[in-house]
Order: C-alpha cells, then sequence, then structure tokens
C-alpha cells in the first residue's frame, strides 16, 4: 500500500511542477516564468529603477534572453540584454551607438534582435506611484 501512496504523491507533485510552467502561446512569459517582469526578482529590481521601458524575449541560439530597452520615444536610447539568471549578455549605449558584445556582426545575432518579442511595457513607474 505505502509504494501506491509514494508513487500517488510523486505524480500529483510532476502535474503541481508541470503546472508552473508558462504556456507555449503566453505573451507574457520568459524564461519559463510567467509575468517575469514580477517574478524574476532581478527583472523586478531593474524596473523599480526605470520609467518608460519595453521588455522583450530574445531567442538566439537556442536560449533565451531578456532585452531591457528604453522606450522607442527616448533618444539617445540603451539596451541591455540579460541571459535568464539576470547576468548581463550585452548592452547598447545610444550615446556610443555601440554594442558591447562580440556577436552584434553576426546575422544570427542580428536576426535574433530583430525577431524579439515584447513581454512587457512599463510607460510609468508604478512602484514610485505606490510610494507616495
Amino acid at each position: 500500500m505505502k509504494p501506491t501512496i509514494l508513487k500517488l504523491s510523486l505524480f500529483a507533485l510532476l502535474l503541481l511542477f508541470a503546472g508552473v510552467g508558462c504556456e507555449d502561446d503566453d505573451p507574457t512569459c520568459a524564461c519559463g516564468i510567467e509575468n517575469p517582469q514580477e517574478n524574476l526578482e532581478w527583472l523586478n529590481h531593474i524596473l523599480q529603477k526605470r520609467f518608460y521601458t519595453e521588455v522583450y524575449s530574445i531567442q538566439y541560439l537556442g536560449q533565451e534572453f531578456i532585452g531591457v530597452y528604453d522606450g522607442p520615444d527616448v533618444i539617445d536610447g540603451a539596451a541591455v540584454i540579460y541571459a535568464c539568471d539576470g547576468e548581463q549578455f550585452c548592452a547598447y549605449w545610444g550615446e556610443t551607438g555601440k554594442w558591447t558584445c562580440d556577436d552584434i556582426n553576426s546575422e544570427e545575432f542580428l536576426t535574433a534582435l530583430n525577431n524579439k518579442e515584447l513581454i512587457y511595457k512599463q510607460e510609468t513607474n508604478p512602484y514610485w506611484e505606490e510610494n507616495e
């Protein structure tokens, strides 16, 4: 009887973890996390310090990255691309017009940037409004 209970418990746990991830067609999902702007601690911390920001999912060489871009109307805007663990992969500084990564001239990287998918847009800073 005990092995049956153990098997059922493991099966229930497996179902629980399977339901926690992202749906394939969920646009607010990145790095396997729903609502990454809220549920990825490192990304949430970055957004608390920013105002007009767009967050993108970027697929490059079989990996997913998150791009944090200044809003499209910002002159000399910047963009920083992070791995899912929050490690900075690459950055673009609008003042210099240059990327900091070596891959920028590769066709695969440019294609990945052109195919980025918007997952979150922050036009005001809700964190600042909460503290007023």
